[in-house]
């Protein structure tokens, strides 16, 4: 009772409070003495008091989770009182506007053309000389774009940036959706600069922007940046005049696709407020009209900042995208990039599960409503900086996401898309014809359904032979692998085309490059499907038996299955880790490897942890019977989220070969306190390696019908003079059954030695 008086008393203050703002409107809204503070929101409960106490949202949307405020100092007490958990970010965040405003005084405008240009921050007039600089330095290929008027009725400028050539597609950047976010509007300007000015001296961006159109539009929302340089450091959203006389609809909750749902708000006042209908809002009408008038635009990203995230569709809702293993793949393909210039980690996943639910947004809307494949990126930090970045972060802001961006650039090259959601086969059992599952995506386009075809052959050289592939539905089709004999290699590849007539390859250059596959018999030393227990070592949350497909309040929800039979061993088999928690581990019992070589472990996995900073997932293995271990895999510097069941295979040759003592272990310790995932699942492991004698040779008996005569004679010329004739003619024969003299190789040396098999002698 007594908590509660003392909260409605300081309400009470602070409802007649807020930031010091002069009454000419021109002056600069101050922030003296307030806080940004990290909150460890555990109910929408704590929420009410949050914004009871005026709490003003820094993150790009709330929920129970860790969220970042900006709160007066007056407000400090009452975030006491509630109990709440909160760490300070930043004790004054006026102390860094104002060395910001100082700083950006004091220094002389640059020239647009100048690297120096991107060393700090630049106001919308700087952003559209340059945009007009970079038009005048090359005609032949930058235009400028006005794709609309705000609502103060300023320009929203953008650039075209292509090569030679027409009926191109295309990809769509843009930045500054919310005013405050300065440094998203840097990194779309940069990927302009570096199109443009390093197209005479890189290849790779020569090639890109002679193939595409690229669409930048680095300031969305200009009226709300304009503002947050003048008066509101810390203002996000535009600046339309609403009913009740509070400003600004948060352009990133306008759009149609979840409008009004959860992660908006209907209160004008609010950081998060929709607007009163979709697409209310000139800004984001003039993206819709434009990205609907570009029908050729295949990917889009939209910069925001802060907190180091790359994420894909959805966050109106925790459903997953028909496209989502493609999404998460492209996701942790940018990531890497990212990472690998700087060291800096990304975390990805879908917008819901990765961040919070955020209704009405670009993204969803772009993929939704148009079939564009798009992504935001969460540019740095993590918090201590927030909007506030330093400006000697710029520019490698922009380094390490360039990479990401000609990514998606390349990826958008070629409107035929190939996926194979079980893998390739690493091997082919000896005469027996392998099924795989084709996924075939169309991007902007329709599928010619009579295109899609397997091309194989067997060895290294030869026509290859044209296959059809069998529909399966939801764009996945069959191809059969032909039966290849054993010891013999398969060599394959795919091709499909549009309607229009654009084919496309998987491998993208083949028949230069081609997959393929040997056929050699194994030797298996452990196949467990997990039907029933075998008995090995677990500790804290492992266990035995069927998962739930329960879920944390982040990442991949668990299974509901196994991936064959109903049972896994899982990290709490129920979803929603426990976290702070020391390294548990699943341990297998004794497996003896004694007598083979080149071995490896399959298995299929659901993971859902955490980057290498919170949770720690190990794969190790021991050959002295668990007294050391060596790790096989690990989680890496981003969030590992499959979402799916995902095959997995090692070479484990190193530790296993001719050991008879070898032990598995699959671990995972957390440490984060704020966000649960599903942990580990694993199903169907197997420990195997290829017989190396397990293709038995006839020699002379070229036409294998278990003689050696001279019905053997014209075969053995042909497996001399042309394998590949032979192997077309002969397919389920062993060609090494012409190696007589033993070498291994059929060649001419091989007459004499097959002469004296038909005599006999």
């Amino acid at each position: 009772m007594y908590r509660g008086r003392v909260l409605w008393l300081i309400v009470a203050v602070l409802s007649c409070g807020g930031p010091v703002l002069a009454q000419n409107d021109e002056a600069p809204v101050r922030y003296d003495g307030y806080k940004i503070v990290r909150v460890s929101v555990g109910s929408p409960e704590q929420l009410d008091q949050l914004h009871a106490l005026g709490a003003r949202l820094m993150n790009d949307s709330e929920g129970v989770g860790t969220v970042d405020y900006l709160l007066a100092p007056e407000a400090m007490l009452g975030l006491d009182v509630t109990g709440i958990a909160y760490t300070v970010l930043n004790d004054n965040i006026q102390r860094d506007i104002d060395a910001e405003r100082a700083r950006l005084a004091a220094q002389p405008e640059p020239d647009p053309r100048d690297r120096g240009w991107f060393d700090d921050y630049k106001n919308i007039d700087a952003v559209n000389a340059k945009l007009n600089a970079m038009v005048a330095d090359r005609p032949d290929l930058a235009s400028l774009l006005d794709i609309g008027l705000t609502l103060q009725g300023r320009h929203i400028y953008g650039i075209r940036i292509t090569g030679p050539g027409t009926d191109k597609p295309g990809v769509e950047f843009d930045g500054c959706h919310h005013a405050r976010e300065w440094v998203t509007v840097m990194v779309p300007m940069w990927i302009a600069d570096k199109l443009v000015y390093t197209y005479d001296t890189d290849p790779n961006v020569q090639s890109l922007v002679n193939s595409l159109e690229f669409y930048i539009i680095p300031v969305l929302n200009v009226d709300g940046y304009v503002y947050s340089w003048s008066t509101d450091r810390l203002w996000r959203k535009n600046r339309r005049l609403n009913a009740g006389g509070c400003y600004g609809v948060d352009d990133n909750r306008n759009y149609s696709v979840g409008f009004g749902g959860g992660g908006s708000s209907g209160d004008p006042c609010s950081e998060i407020y929709r607007g009163t209908a979709a697409f209310s809002e000139p800004e984001t009408a003039a993206l819709r009209d434009f990205t609907m008038a570009h029908p050729n635009i295949v990917t889009a990203q939209s910069y925001h900042s802060y907190s180091q995230l790359f994420m894909s569709p959805y966050g109106y809702t925790s459903a997953l995208p028909a496209d989502h293993p493609t999404f998460m793949q492209m996701n942790a393909d940018c990531v890497a990039l990212i990472y690998a210039v700087h060291g800096m980690s990304y975390d990805y996943g879908p917008i819901y599960s990765t961040i919070y639910q955020a209704s009405g947004g670009t993204v969803d809307w772009m993929y939704d409503a148009e079939g564009i494949f798009s992504f935001t990126t969460e540019l740095r930090d993590t918090g201590y900086y927030g909007f506030e970045l330093p400006p000697d972060q710029i520019i490698p802001t922009c380094e390490e996401n360039f990479p990401a961006a000609l990514y998606l650039a390349n990826w958008s090259t070629s409107p035929v898309k190939f996926s194979f959601p079980a893998g390739f086969p690493t091997r082919l059992d000896p005469g027996v014809p392998y099924p795989m599952q084709v996924k075939i995506m169309v991007v902007g386009g329709t599928l010619d359904p009579n295109s899609p075809l397997l091309y194989a052959r067997i060895g290294g050289s030869g026509a290859f032979t044209a296959y059809t592939l069998t529909p399966l539905g939801g764009g996945v089709f069959e191809a059969t692998l032909p039966a290849t004999p054993c010891g013999q290699t398969l060599y394959y590849y795919f091709a499909a085309a549009t309607t229009t007539g654009i084919t496309a390859f998987s491998p993208a250059d083949a028949p230069n490059s081609t997959y393929s596959a040997p056929a050699q018999p194994l030797i298996t030393i452990l196949d467990l499907p997990l039907n029933t227990t075998p008995g090995w070592a677990i500790e804290g949350s492992w266990a035995f038996g069927h998962p739930t497909g329960g879920g944390g309040s982040h990442g991949a929800r668990d299974p509901n299955n196994g991936h064959t039979g109903t049972n896994v061993y899982g990290y709490n088999l129920t979803g929603g880790y426990t976290n702070n928690m020391p390294e548990r581990n699943l341990t297998t019992t004794t497996i003896n490897c004694a007598g083979i070589t080149g071995a490896k472990l399959s298995f299929w996995r659901w993971l859902g942890v955490e980057e290498n900073i919170y949770d720690h997932a190990y794969l190790k293995i021991s050959n002295n019977n668990g007294s050391t271990w060596n790790t096989v895999w690990q989680n890496g510097p981003a969030t590992i989220d499959d979402g799916a069941w995902v095959y997995q295979e090692y070479d484990i040759a190193t530790w296993a070969n001719n050991q008879p003592n070898v032990k598995l272990r699959w671990t995972l310790g957390t440490t984060d306190g704020a966000w649960t995932y599903c942990g580990w699942n694993i199903d169907d492991v197997k420990i195997w390696a290829n017989d190396p004698n397990g293709c038995p040779t006839t020699p002379g008996d070229l036409n294998c019908d278990g003689l050696v005569d001279f019905d053997d004679i014209n075969p053995f010329v042909l497996a001399v003079s042309d394998p590949a004739a032979y192997l077309a003619a002969y397919p389920t024969c062993n060609i090494l059954n012409g190696d007589c003299n033993g070498d291994g190789i059929v060649d001419f040396d091989d007459i004499n030695p097959f002469v004296v098999l038909l005599s006999g002698q």
